[in-house]
């Protein structure tokens, strides 16, 4: 997004005052002397800055809103008798004490697990909401799914790739109702190491819509507070995710560990600060399960050499390893730093700084030196869970990219490879609508409208610490500096837990100061004095530009 200049037509324009915010058309494009001039349409007003931080990162994103004539039709038509006339072509998962875990604002609910224990070994069980049976190859609907590719969301409002009736309803494991799902029933011996697995078409009820403080309440208290089935499904669920999490640190997967801020607003809506929000082992618990699905449906996929997508994570660039291994350095962080291998030497990297008081930024940095994960149609491998094959199976409420892999395991279990003992490659059919080529511009395109997705909500979120810094203009706080570059620093408002920058200009009245890229540090010109990563800084917001995301400071 960009921004620009223009003079407003007060003849074809309404009242209006600074600080209005309007929806605008261009009449007058500009020329070598004049600015373009445009009229006003309309006044946008908000209830509060959530809405308003929401509607300004749509704006100009390409994101779809509203829905087209044909998807309502359609959707108006589908309803709770369409699960009934698919019962009986599932097996009957209704007796088993399902569960959801989700955050407490959840409303679309992917999947539901259960799990036992036996005497040798456990079965664990990943049901996914089976979408595919509503959202056919290019209905109306999948045309528009594929169009969003993605969910996108806010705080306080998602933009939904379906329809509420499907996201939130008919396709949601909502407690106490029959679903149509596609399930993963994983048999593990007391290892961890899969026995066997199988993908299928089914039905079930969920037992209980639970939430990550509720099990992770539990988990810390060992203090049962469900009903005997459900306790008995969680506990060995638990065991079932301390086997795998011990299985991911022996693979050398890397976990960042990274805080997650939201805003926190008081009764009139003012953002106050942004607070950390806890992950507990229930947010691991559901995460390992979910990989542990997703990984069975590659291996599937990948046997069966059935066009779909994979979830590839490349290996980081050399260069950018080389330039962190400088500023780890600078850092005090020296170990395996003449080791060629990558993942081995990101871990203990990882391991070191948990002992640093700067753990955080240091370990934003690493992050920074990684590939971004894409879709591809080629079996590549994720180098930061370590796995050889991965993909996306577990969100299709929310992710198209799920869908398509849906569709590619419906046809698996036509043909009866649906098994981790199938060894054929899977055959042509009449009813299967993908190509190698169709799903690698699938691939280009779901990708590209994550990132899409992404940068949207780093705008609103922008645009939300802007709000809270609204509040604490001429302020001091102390600060840690987080980032440099050539044009300035930012630096992180401790308490608020936002950042603003320091343009170079400002780091001082009588220096100058140069960018150092190998210790991201700003070096004095003349006093030689050094501003680096970690340093802790007295600063002032100066003014906000909310529109713009940026909360300008200066040293004090």
């Amino acid at each position: 997004s960009y921004h620009l200049n223009i003079i407003i037509d007060s003849k074809a324009s309404k009242s209006k005052k600074v600080g209005d915010i309007y929806n605008a058309k261009i009449i007058k494009q500009p020329s070598l002397k004049f600015k373009p001039t445009a009229r006003l349409i309309d006044t946008k007003s908000f209830e509060n800055p959530f809405e308003e931080a929401s509607e300004m990162a749509l704006s100009g994103s390409d994101i779809p809103v509203d829905w087209p004539k044909d998807v309502i039709s359609q959707t108006n038509r589908l309803d709770s008798s369409f699960l009934d006339s698919n019962k009986s072509l599932r097996r009957d998962l209704r007796n088993l004490s399902f569960v959801t875990i989700d955050g407490r604002t959840a409303k679309d609910f992917d999947d539901a697990i259960f799990a036992s224990e036996n005497k040798n070994d456990f079965k664990l069980i990943v049901a996914i909401a089976d979408v595919a049976e509503f959202v056919k190859f290019n209905s109306p609907l999948d045309l528009e799914a594929k169009n969003r590719a993605t969910s996108v969301y806010f705080n306080h409002k998602v933009i939904p790739m379906l329809p509420e009736k499907l996201s939130n309803d008919l396709c949601s494991l909502r407690p106490n109702e029959d679903r149509l799902t596609m399930s993963c029933e994983i048999t593990l011996d007391k290892e961890g190491v899969i026995k066997n697995y199988e993908i299928f078409n089914s039905i079930i009820r969920s037992q209980a819509r639970l939430t990550y403080e509720k099990i992770g309440k539990q988990f810390e208290l060992d203090k049962p507070s469900l009903s005997s089935e459900v306790n008995d499904s969680i506990t060995a669920l638990e065991k079932i995710y301390r086997l795998l999490h011990e299985k991911r640190k022996k693979r050398l997967a890397i976990d960042f560990d990274l805080p997650e801020y939201n805003p926190i607003s008081d009764k009139n809506n003012r953002i106050k600060k942004f607070g950390l929000t806890e992950r507990n082992h229930a947010h691991q618990l559901v995460e390992e399960c979910m990989i542990l699905a997703n990984v069975c449906a590659a291996e599937l996929l990948h046997k069966a050499k059935i066009p779909s997508l994979f979830r590839s994570h490349e290996k980081p660039d050399p260069l950018k390893i080389s330039n962190l291994k400088d500023f780890l350095t600078s850092r005090q962080i020296t170990n395996n730093m003449n080791s060629p291998k990558v993942r081995e030497n990101i871990v203990s990297w990882l391991k070191a700084a948990e002992n640093k008081k700067n753990k955080e930024i240091i370990n934003i940095q690493i992050l920074r030196s990684m590939s971004l994960a894409r879709y591809d149609a080629l079996e590549t491998s994720h180098f930061a869970l370590s796995l050889d094959k991965y993909t996306h199976f577990t969100s299709p409420i929310r992710r198209y990219a799920d869908l398509v892999v849906h569709r590619g395991l419906k046809e698996l279990i036509k043909q009866n490879l649906n098994t981790s003992k199938s060894s054929k490659k899977f055959s042509k059919s009449n009813e299967f609508f993908y190509s190698r080529d169709l799903v690698n511009e699938i691939a280009e395109e779901v990708s590209e409208k994550d990132r899409r997705a992404e940068k949207s909500c780093r705008k609103a979120e922008k645009f939300l610490r802007c709000k809270c810094a609204e509040n604490y203009i001429g302020k001091e706080f102390n600060g840690v500096m987080v980032s440099a570059f050539e044009f300035g620093i930012f630096v992180r408002l401790e308490n608020l837990n936002i950042e603003g920058f320091i343009h170079v200009s400002k780091l001082s009245k009588k220096d100058f100061f140069n960018f150092e890229e190998s210790t991201m540090s700003m070096k004095s010109a003349r006093s030689k004095r050094s501003i680096s990563i970690g340093d802790n800084l007295i600063v002032k917001i100066q003014s906000v530009e909310s529109y713009k995301g940026r909360v300008n400071l200066i040293m004090t």
